[in-house]
């Protein structure tokens, strides 16, 4: 699996499915989490965790590539 794939299933799909799959699981729920509906402190709870994915995806899979590329970038430059 290519660095490319890995990166856009981790910063896409985990959140897709943490999301939709918590659609799933409490739509009908009457429970509150601070006062909000479950279903709602799910997806408030989705917000962090998928700007974390996408920090994660980007130091493990995408920052090395960008940085050479750059480095290339400026000694064709210079």
């Amino acid at each position: 699996m290519s660095n490319e794939l890995k990166s856009v299933l981790l910063s896409i799909g985990v959140p897709s499915v943490g999301v939709l799959g918590g659609i799933l699981m409490f739509a009908d729920s009457t429970a509150q989490v601070a006062g909000f509906p479950v279903l709602f402190a799910w997806l408030f709870l989705w917000m962090p965790l998928t700007a974390l994915c996408i920090h994660v995806a980007w130091k493990c899979y995408d920052e090395a590539e960008y940085v050479e590329r750059e480095l290339q970038d400026a000694e064709e430059l210079a």
